[in-house]
């Protein structure tokens, strides 16, 4: 029987419990919660025990044209998804869709207003975020989470800012997100605040991830691919040894003088497999887009491809997306040329009508075509092609094949703010059409095998370089290329440590090239850049087998900045040295300042082992490396300790080393990827180790290093192993 006073209680406890149900609303993913506060409205995620993972912004979580989100009413909710009515302090009002399943937070505005508007999505600040393509390669320090507050404009801007992406990533909080709507993006980040904003027309989306490293990573492929940004499959000649014309010619470069080069390192023992001839110069004042006129000084481009194919070198050539209007010629309004070009006038492109006609370039709100002029080249007002467009996408493709060439490296310059939609589906195209691609522009994907940041220097290598690799990898795409080794720099005989520390660092890279011949340097110093080139293609099979489980995953295992791997570890998150994995293995600590005798490597928890002398290290620990020899390779394995190396283009060994694997498993790609092996390892606490070739259970002979422990053995394609320790 209930008492009086029994009464009030629990009828006050009924009142408590309807007036925090109208104020605080939880949805469950069954290994996270996302609260939402109502008055205001807040967002914040916890772990399962009831623990901030990621705090709700001190304000709100919303903002409309800078206005506050000041109250939410539930229209309907369920577990998983909530739909609320939004009041702003403008007096605004919007609907909002907030769903949270499976380590995937969305927030859906619908403003209900078709002005231009600013959106944004915040949540408390954190210690060390990451990415944003371009926008986070240009930052001082590797992490964008600074002293004081900054908005990241996510533009490109023709040069510096040309891939776009707005994924930032918070490892130590195990949370990403990332904005995919039309329209002029930023993302701000403090200790105290981080917002996504879009400025645009109609409804936007914020997706947010929770989860460790590789299910955030995978989580984000997925809806980034529902998006309709799809990953290109890699190819496996671009992770060879390139040559590059510009360094070493600039825009002089010809039949002849590409021959005279390219012979020097094929006679020197250099494995060049691809070879980037320039653009713009084949005929007198034409672009890229004069499909198929070579002009005068490519007078004979079918010998000059079947030179190139005797000797087993694809043939790319420059490529960008700007058509000059048909008429002419046109007079750059500046004397200004770049490098050593030399052109006064340019023609026009006859097919410039047909894509005026057909709606194929970039229009502005009214339906105009629009001219834009490169401060590079070309120097003339030039029409864009609309890639988004994809039957325009298509015709550009179309035309590109006239060219009869391998592939491109594309470097479209033109400064188009917001406008970063353009450049995916016309480069996709052309790489899913067979030809290989070194992409610049874009934005969430590489439209090719190879991501290429802006232009580099030697100087640059132990700060943009590494900086914007790593947060090319840290926004999905971890397959990098820069500049030739020594860049601008080959012939400073006084700064020839600095060119090899610079070579060391691309090696270990998914991309490297050469450009202009060491002609002058000694001996000593020629034999050390080769090793550094010699082991890039050692370890070029083992690059493509990483940038295939990539492509696969999400994760970016090419080039995986070690926050990645190791997100609790604190000491990884500010070493004065940058150092990485690549794949799973392989820990790549170069040397990139030599103004310093000493090295400091920092080997987290594991079992490390020197490539080079065998010695074994148990982490986590620091070396101090004493004038530490560039003639080494600069790399330690452990992780799975499974790493392959191509000693011949027949030959390809794996090198198993006893880390203590419990089960780990290993694919291996030969070239594609229809053909490969996968090794499987074990450590049972044998006595010896054993190998077997799983196609058939026989047992097999392999080598045992005596000094590591490590077992060596030939792979053959599409045999699969077992060995166990």
């Amino acid at each position: 029987m209930c008492t009086r006073s029994g009464f009030i209680v629990l009828l006050l406890v009924v009142l408590m419990s309807l007036s925090l149900q109208a104020q605080q609303i939880t949805l469950s993913d069954g290994n996270y919660h996302l609260r939402i506060d109502l008055e205001p409205l807040r967002l914040e995620l916890l772990k399962n025990n009831g623990d901030v993972l990621v705090p709700a912004h001190s304000e709100s979580a919303l903002l409309f044209n800078d206005y506050e989100a000041s109250s939410a009413k539930i229209i309907n909710s369920s577990l998983k998804e909530v739909l609320l009515e939004v009041a702003f302090a403008n007096k605004e009002h919007a609907h909002v869709t907030i769903k949270f399943e499976a380590g995937v937070v969305l927030v859906a505005i619908d403003s209900q207003s078709n002005q231009l508007h600013k959106t944004s999505v915040r949540f408390g600040g954190m210690d060390y975020a990451f990415g944003l393509g371009d926008a986070g390669g240009w930052n001082k320090e590797l992490n964008l989470i600074g002293e004081v507050e900054k908005s990241y404009d996510l533009i490109n801007n023709g040069g510096s800012n040309r891939w776009m992406s707005s994924f930032a990533l918070f490892p130590k909080n195990n949370f990403a997100g990332v904005l995919f709507t039309p329209g002029k993006k930023s993302v701000t980040l403090s200790k105290e605040n981080y917002s996504l904003n879009v400025e645009g027309k109609g409804s936007s989306s914020f997706y947010f991830f929770v989860g460790d490293m590789y299910e955030i990573y995978g989580k984000y492929k997925v809806v980034r691919e529902a998006n309709g940004f799809e990953d290109v499959l890699p190819k496996s000649r671009l992770f060879e040894l390139g040559w590059e014309s510009w360094d070493a010619l600039g825009w002089n470069t010809n039949e002849e003088s590409i021959k005279n080069i390219l012979s020097k390192f094929l006679e020197a023992g250099y494995p060049i497999r691809w070879a980037v001839t320039g653009s713009g110069f084949w005929d007198k004042g034409g672009t890229t887009t004069s499909f198929g006129k070579w002009g005068e000084k490519f007078p004979t481009p079918d010998v000059l491809r079947q030179w190139l194919h005797g000797k087993d070198i694809s043939w790319m050539i420059g490529q960008r997306t700007n058509f000059i209007p048909s008429g002419g010629p046109y007079y750059p309004s500046t004397a200004k040329r770049d490098k050593n070009l030399k052109v006064d006038s340019f023609y026009g492109n006859e097919l410039s009508d047909f894509g005026v006609e057909q709606g194929f370039f970039v229009k502005d709100k009214d339906g105009k075509t629009l001219q834009f002029t490169s401060s590079i080249f070309p120097i003339v007002p030039s029409y864009l092609l609309n890639g988004e467009n994809l039957e325009a996408a298509e015709w550009y493709f179309n035309h590109y094949r006239k060219w009869d060439v391998d592939g491109i490296k594309e470097d479209t310059m033109m400064d188009l703010d917001s406008l970063t939609g353009i450049f995916n589906h016309p480069f996709k195209n052309i790489s899913e059409g067979g030809g290989l691609v070194m992409a610049r522009n874009g934005e969430f994907v590489a439209p090719g095998t190879l991501l290429r940041i802006n232009d580099t220097s030697v100087g640059e290598r132990n700060s943009r370089i590494p900086i914007n690799y790593f947060q090319y990898a840290f926004s999905g795409f971890p397959n990098v290329y820069s500049d030739v080794a020594g860049v601008y720099n080959m012939h400073n005989l006084s700064q020839l440590q600095a060119n090899i520390s610079h070579a060391w660092l691309l090696s270990l890279t998914a991309g490297m090239a050469v450009g202009a011949y060491p002609e002058t340097w000694p001996l000593k110093e020629k034999l050390t850049l080769k090793k550094a080139i010699d082991f890039h293609y050692s370890l070029g099979p083992y690059l493509y087998s990483a940038a295939m489980k990539s492509f696969q995953s999400g994760f970016p295992y090419t080039l995986t900045p070690l926050p990645l791997i190791y997100p609790e570890d604190s000491a990884v998150y500010d070493l004065k040295a940058y150092q990485w994995m690549i794949g799973e293995s392989v820990l790549a600590a170069p040397k990139l300042s030599t103004d310093q005798r000493d090295h400091l490597v920092y080997l987290p928890k594991g079992i490390w082992f020197d490539f080079e002398t065998g010695e074994r290290y148990e982490g986590a620990t620091y070396l101090t490396l004493t004038d530490f020899d560039l003639n080494k390779a600069p790399i330690y394995v452990g992780g799975n300790g499974v790493i392959v190396l191509r000693e011949t283009e027949q030959e390809q060994y794996a090198h198993i080393y006893p880390v203590g694997q419990k089960a780990v498993s290993y694919v291996h790609y030969f070239g594609s990827d229809t053909v490969s092996s996968t090794i499987q390892v074990s450590d049972l606490g044998g006595d010896k180790p054993v190998l077997r070739d799983l196609n058939d259970q026989k047992e097999i002979p392999y080598q045992l290093d005596s000094k590591t422990g490590k077992v060596i053995f030939l792979l053959k394609e599409g045999r699969n192993y077992a060995i166990t320790f």
